[in-house]
């Protein structure tokens, strides 16, 4: 197996389907035929675009994009434990590509997985359980990445959290946090992203006709949040965070914002003296916690689906969500 069918960026605005050549296949090697990938509109659509600075010092075009990949593994090499031909499971992020840069290299028809194409932490094979949909396994990944926000914030029973953005990161953001006995309030411009985000939270407020601090004022008695989930990736909403949060609060950042970051005057943020954190991609212990409370029924991962689309139509569909980033939560690609 030498190449296979992929989704690559041209340059910035283009993406097209191409045959190219896969990494080598060795005795350390996973092959996963994968079934179904995802748009992140995050970070992928910032690629897209060409607004993402260079990863590691090291980004460039033509590039194979991508992290959201789930499939059934093909081929399995000696020297591998744990897996077998056959089995179900999320691949993800592919790093390393011949003449493609990998960005992150899941928007392939076979992903070479092995421990120079996946060294990260988070870039391991995790294996699907039985009652777990492909489809549904696709959204574990951003569910994962929430995850590990949630638990390096540290939510107890009673806080009031407010979840800022009603992304596929805030709406999972917003389960895991009922999970932990908080009471949710989600916030979100628009009407879209809130009608999904009220079936996980106890209040919901619309920013594109509510004033944010007044409605949570008047939902917590003037009190506030006890933390605050900054999610929107927009770098104008970064400094409003402080707004929200109670005194010795927390405002964790989990959003991806692409373009820079002004914070506004420091006595602000001073006089409040909140704890802020922030986290960045997601471990296999997240990928397989998601799993395993989606397979309990815990953790609703089919409402954050848009659609399912061929990946042939790749090109148009990718068109179509930079310019509708408002409806469309989660596309599907179906590579079967």
């Amino acid at each position: 197996m030498e190449k296979a069918k992929a989704i690559v960026f041209e340059r910035p605005g283009e993406a097209v389907i191409r045959q190219i050549r896969l990494p080598e296949i060795d005795d350390e090697t996973i092959v996963v035929k994968t079934h179904y990938s995802a748009i992140s509109t995050g970070t992928e659509l910032s690629i897209y675009n060409g607004l993402t600075p260079p990863l590691d010092g090291n980004l460039w075009y033509p590039l194979v994009p991508g992290y959201e990949e789930v499939g059934e593994v093909v081929r399995v090499g000696d020297k591998v434990g744990d897996f077998k031909v056959g089995d179900r499971v999320m691949a993800n992020e592919v790093r390393v590509y011949p003449g493609y840069c990998a960005a992150w290299g899941g928007q392939v028809e076979y992903a070479v997985k092995n421990p120079q194409t996946s060294p990260a932490e988070g870039d391991g094979c995790v294996k699907i359980p039985e009652n777990v949909t492909y489809q549904e396994a696709v959204i574990a990944y951003l569910a994962g990445v929430a995850r590990k926000g949630i638990e390096k914030v540290g939510i107890e029973k009673g806080d009031t959290v407010l979840i800022l953005g009603q992304g596929v990161i805030g709406l999972s953001a917003s389960q895991l946090a009922k999970l932990k006995g908080a009471t949710v309030i989600v916030a979100d411009l628009y009407e879209e992203r809130l009608e999904v985000g009220r079936r996980f939270a106890d209040y919901a407020i619309d920013t594109s006709c509510e004033q944010p601090l007044q409605r949570l004022k008047e939902i917590t008695g003037n009190e506030l949040a006890d933390v605050v989930f900054e999610v929107t990736g927009d770098s104008g909403c970064f400094s409003q965070a402080i707004e929200f949060v109670k005194p010795e609060g927390q405002i964790h950042y989990q959003g991806y914002y692409a373009n820079p970051i002004i914070i506004t005057q420091y006595h602000r943020w001073f006089v409040k003296d909140p704890t802020i954190t922030m986290t960045c991609a997601l471990r296999s212990q997240d990928k397989k916690e998601i799993l395993s409370l989606i397979s309990q029924g815990k953790f609703d991962a089919k409402s954050l689906i848009t659609k399912e689309v061929s990946v042939d139509d790749a090109p148009e569909t990718y068109e179509e969500s930079n310019n509708n980033r408002d409806k469309i939560l989660k596309v599907l690609f179906s590579w079967r």
